[in-house]
């Protein structure tokens, strides 16, 4: 993306700012909240909770409706701020805002996101690219190696980039965090020898038909087929045993950590074909557009992901290899230049190399998602059409963000694309024996490398730009689309072969043109013709553009044999027209000539400038802030930072405005839910209007873990929000500014959590808790005092029996208030167990409480906790003055399929199974770490499909068929119970979508906090659960068997009760031990399930 102004960062997606002050937990949780005797509550089952270990060594483990921070070590008191931007979380520690606001430090190191997608969970090291200063590069790699001594490993130089490529252990972070920077919370800065810390990301993997439709037979007919050159691909590796490849490949270089070149996946052998396959396996019908070129296969991949430090380092590679380089991968485009379109300007600068780039697969999404590392300017970058040349839905479209230029340059075939199959690989439709259909942009970048090939063999010695400007200018324009979806057009390698002249411009891009446009100066650009041929031709210039906003000089120009001629194009806004992107292109045409070159020019709306001036509590320039706003009507959000003065053009409209000014000891929030822009004006963020906010428990010896202040916008356009939380009393503020004027769609909130302190800067083992949420509607706190009322709480007794072995096991419970409000948050209470508290919630006003669980344990005291089971309960209303009862991490753990879930359904001819094995006897469903998982479905006799996992999705025919699905786990220490669950069902199940009739039987035995039973006779009630709206049918029989061994040897139980609640006679052994359950039902339309626990309790 390029930047403008570097103190505004503009986003098309909504977002949410917040920020952290101590062990927090957000989002959607689920309390059973129960009377005396706990009732069963269903509930969607917990997701798993994915936990990530932050560069700063801060631990962030998130679900999909919560998240919670745990400090590093010795990062006591740091704050953090958090936000949303559409569907990316990302959570940073303010002592690190300030460097990523300013480009230094790289925002994706805390996107909590892309962090889980890319795997960078838990125990896996944490890939950084390190930049150096460029000049005395030979100190760079010496000096960053002194300043982390042994808290990182060096993986490679990539001297191109000016960036080492490094690898950072969890246990190490913290420590390495603070070798790389210096200076204060509020004003940290990188040491020297350092200019930037990104992460080493991953970017995405984004013929019978598709090569004559470009026109390459008839370049192949006069003898250019890219013989003489050669192309790089950098890629998931190629298949050299394909019969298409064979004499094909001149160079091969693997810079992953995969043993060969080999393609497991699949892409790159299918874009390596579309470039330069032969066509041998299927008698030539399948041959790629350059079949006399020559291959260089760079292997950056591995499967769908390609880490950026094995990309840049196979840029270098290619760039000193090959004059052109395909490239079909990308990523989402951020603020300013990443490495990787860096390396393309640079390398391209260098070398002389045309680097070829896949668009991206986001054109649904809209304009602007014209993926990096495309966006580059030197970057070729290619979208994609049908075989009819219509602009593929998934294709991504322009403008490039920032600046409104055009991107893509150019699009190609990239639908229903027949070319080579790796032998290994799993990407792909079968078509004929040894080749796959593949969609993507991925496949049109290869078609347009080829045709580059073709071009460069045709004039070996032109430059990347002269190469660029004859693709682009021979293209095909799409009759309808713009040239933000299509660039130039469709690549046509018959025309660029045979037409003599080219410009060397590929397109011209005038920028934004500032409103009012009454005193707009024309702006000239020139655009060079360049004739190859042997005689003159003269052109006619014409505009298919508007008329009042461009013109084009001369309107005849001739171009001299061998030489070249310049027009001039002008854009001029002054006359009344459309505002934003006017585009057009200039029409050259003689004789069998046809240039076509996009041209655009976004002629800027009602805007006007307005100034932000920040001061904070002290009087002075604020030394921290993050102020935002988002458009009311768009959605579109402005982001402000660097410098305490501060002018954005905005739009005429009205906006939602939030301001986080803060210094080393205090923040203070200050919102306007509705400003107006409709003149330039000057807006005073002053922190010293701010008030504090202060909330009191009943108990004087309760001390505050958490007050957290939200504002949000909930609407249809917008949904932008901002949270400040704090654990120290005293150091937030909050104004309402601007008018005073309220908005209905706004909210304010406060939630409040007080506890026993530990002792240790914690709340651990709290034995009480008084947690509290508040609501106003319109409009924002100016200062919030309260007492919370006895009178308004309801009490919660919680009990958390052990499951699993050790002294270093333990407990987080979260409480987590629901209004109207998205995006309430409060604290994550630690216990070891077994544990009892109680637990006070507030009932004002419509407020409902959900709870989440998750058990842990540090078998390292060096390290933090490590994952091992959780589990969740709905929102549910609670009445003031009554008690309730809630059972945490109590046996048995089984099978759960209770409530209104999807975790077993048919979705037309695909079954889906992830049921979750391990939800717990009082009925919260839940999750668990475990070391071996297997799901298969079975026809009759016949296995449709196996996964080593807990989760499958299987392929069925789409008639009525009987169906069996087994599901298993197993668990070693340090659990103690429910070491081996299993699930076996019968049913029957034909076309649609529906949730499957499965059952499943929960075990709730009573048991001390131990979670045993006494020795002899024993009762174990069960539970009959279905899924809701399920086919599944009442009982039919059912019977229960037992065992003392670990499920060695069986025998039969008595059961005593009728329908959904029945009750197992067991008689538990004299010593010590464990009990096992097993139990078949059969319903009354013919369904079974067959649940076995392994140590579903123990005796003691």
């Amino acid at each position: 993306m390029r930047l403008t102004n570097p103190a505004l960062r503009l986003r098309r997606l909504s977002a949410a700012l917040l920020t952290l002050g101590t062990t927090v937990a957000l989002g959607a949780v689920a309390p059973a909240a129960v009377r005396a005797a706990p009732a069963p509550l269903a509930g969607a089952p917990a997701g798993r909770a994915t936990t990530v270990t932050l560069i700063t060594g801060d631990r962030v483990t998130f679900t999909a409706g919560s998240t919670s921070v745990q400090r590093g070590p010795g990062r006591a008191g740091v704050r953090f701020v958090g936000r949303t931007a559409g569907t990316h979380r990302y959570v940073i520690p303010l002592d690190a805002l300030p460097l990523v606001q300013a480009g230094r430090v790289d925002a994706r190191l805390f996107d909590l996101t892309a962090l889980e997608r890319f795997g960078y969970t838990r125990d896996a090291d944490l890939p950084l690219l390190v930049a150096y200063p460029r000049t005395g590069r030979s100190k760079g790699p010496a000096s960053f190696r002194s300043a982390i001594g042994a808290r990182a490993r060096v993986i490679r130089d990539l001297p191109g980039a000016g960036a080492l490529a490094v690898r950072a252990a969890r246990p190490d972070r913290a420590r390495l965090w603070t070798s790389m920077i210096t200076g204060t919370p509020a004003a940290p800065a990188l040491r020297p020898g350092i200019e930037r810390i990104s992460l080493d990301g991953k970017r995405e993997l984004t013929l019978d038909v598709s090569v004559p439709q470009i026109g390459a037979p008839a370049a192949w007919a006069r003898g250019l087929d890219g013989t003489g050159v050669t192309v790089a691909v950098l890629d998931s590796g190629i298949d050299a045993t394909h019969a298409d490849f064979a004499g094909r490949i001149v160079a091969q270089e693997n810079f992953t950590a995969a043993p060969s070149t080999d393609d497991v996946y699949g892409h790159g052998t299918h874009v390596a074909s579309i470039v330069a396959g032969s066509g041998a396996k299927s008698g030539g019908r399948y041959r790629g557009v350059a079949p006399g070129a020559k291959l260089a296969i760079g292997k950056i991949c591995e499967a769908r992901w390609c880490e950026e430090s094995a990309i840049l380092a196979g840029m270098e590679w290619a760039a000193r290899t090959a004059p052109v380089v395909n490239m079909s991968f990308g990523s989402d485009d951020l603020p300013g230049v990443d490495p990787v379109e860096q390396a393309v300007e640079d390398l391209t600068a260098e070398h002389g190399t045309l680097f070829v780039v896949a668009a991206g697969n986001s054109g649904a999404l809209g304009g602007h998602t014209v993926g990096s590392p495309g966006t580059a300017d030197s970057a070729l970058t290619v979208g994609a059409v049908d075989d009819q040349d219509a602009i593929a839905n998934f294709s991504s479209r322009g403008p490039r963000a920032g600046d409104e230029a055009i991107k893509p340059d150019i699009t190609a075939p990239g639908v229903d694309i027949v070319a080579a199959a790796a032998a290994n690989g799993t990407l792909g439709t079968p078509a004929d024996e040894g080749y796959v259909t593949i969609n993507g942009t991925s496949m049109a970048a290869p078609h347009v490398a080829g045709a580059a090939a073709i071009a460069l063999q045709q004039h070996p010695d032109w430059s990347p730009r002269l190469l660029k400007g004859l693709l682009m200018g021979a293209a095909r324009p799409t009759e309808g689309a713009s040239v933000f979806e299509q660039g130039a057009g469709r690549v046509d390698v018959a025309r660029l072969m045979h037409q003599a002249v080219s410009a060397d411009e590929g397109s011209l891009s005038f920028g934004l043109r500032p409103w009012p446009h009454d005193d707009d100066a024309p702006i000239a650009r020139g655009l060079t013709y360049r004739n190859g041929g042997t005689a003159d031709v003269t052109l006619r210039l014409a505009l298919d553009a508007d008329a009042d906003t461009f013109s084009v000089s001369p309107q005849t120009l001739t171009v001299p044999a061998g030489g070249t001629a310049r027009a001039t194009v002008t854009v001029d806004t002054r006359a009344a027209g459309p505002y934003g992107n006017v585009t057009g292109r200039v029409v050259a045409t003689g004789g069998d000539v046809k240039v076509e070159t996009p041209i655009a020019v976004n002629r800027e709306a009602e805007n006007y400038d307005v100034v932000f001036r920040h001061t904070g509590r002290d009087g002075a320039a604020a030394a921290g802030y993050w102020t935002t706003l988002t458009s009311l009507s768009t959605g579109r959000t402005y982001e402000l930072f660097n410098g305490d003065t501060v002018t954005v053009r905005l739009p005429r409209g009205e906006y939602g405005l939030y301001s986080l000014i803060y210094g080393d000891t205090d923040q203070s929030l200050l919102i306007q839910p509705r400003l107006v822009v409709d003149r330039a004006t000057t807006i005073d963020l002053d922190a010293r209007r701010a008030r504090p906010v202060v909330v009191t428990p009943p108990r004087s010896d309760a001390a505050q873990a958490l007050v957290a202040v939200h504002g949000n916008w909930i609407g249809e356009t917008v949904g932008a929000g901002v949270t400040v939380t704090s654990a120290v009393p005293g150091d937030t503020y909050t104004a309402q500014v601007g008018d005073g004027a309220e908005l209905p769609e706004f909210r304010g909130l406060v939630n409040s959590v007080f506890a026993a302190p530990d002792g240790h800067g914690g709340f651990t083992d709290s034995p009480y808790s008084y947690e509290a949420t508040y609501q106003r509607l319109g409009s924002f706190y100016t200062g919030f005092v309260k007492r919370i009322r006895p009178g308004s709480l309801a009490r919660v007794d919680v009990r958390f029996p052990r499951e699993a072995a050790g002294d270093d096991v333990t407990v987080v419970k979260t409480n987590r208030p629901h209004l109207d409000t998205p995006g309430s948050w409060t604290e994550s209470l630690h216990s070891h167990v077994p544990f009892r508290r109680t637990e006070w919630l507030n009932t004002d006003g419509p407020v409902r409480w959900s709870a989440e669980f998750e058990q842990r344990h540090q078998p390292d005291p060096e390290s933090f906790p490590e994952y091992l089971s959780s589990s969740s309960s709905p929102a549910v209303r609670l009445e003031a003055g009554r008690a309730y009862r809630q059972d945490w991490n109590r046996a048995t753990f089984g099978p759960s399929v209770a409530g209104d879930t999807d975790t077993a359904v048919r979705r037309d001819t695909v079954i889906v199974a992830g049921v979750p094995l391990f939800g717990e006897g009082s009925g919260h469903p839940g999750n668990s770490d475990f070391d071996h998982a297997r799901t298969a479905l079975f026809s009759g006799s016949t296995l449709i499909g196996e996964e080593a996992a807990g989760y499958a999705e299987f392929e069925v025919p789409g008639g009525v068929a009987p169906y069996r699905l087994e599901m298993a786990a197993t668990r070693g220490a340090p659990y103690r119970l429910s070491t081996s669950v299993s699930g076996v069902w019968t049913f029957t199940s034909g076309p649609g979508d529906h949730r499957l009739p499965l059952s499943t039987v929960r075990f709730s035995p009573a048991l001390d906090d131990q979670n045993t039973a006494p020795a002899g006779a024993f009762a174990v009630p069960l539970t009959v659960e279905r899924p809701t709206g399920s086919a599944a049918a009442p009982v039919r029989r059912l019977t229960a068997e037992v065992s003392t061994d670990d499920g060695h040897t069986w025998r039969p139980a008595r059961v005593t009760g009728t329908g959904d609640h029945r009750t197992v006679r067991v008689t538990n052994p004299a010593d010590p031990g464990a009990v096992s359950l097993r139990v078949h039902t059969v319903d009354r339309a013919g369904n079974t399930a067959t649940i076995t626990v392994v140590r579903a309790y123990l005796v003691r």
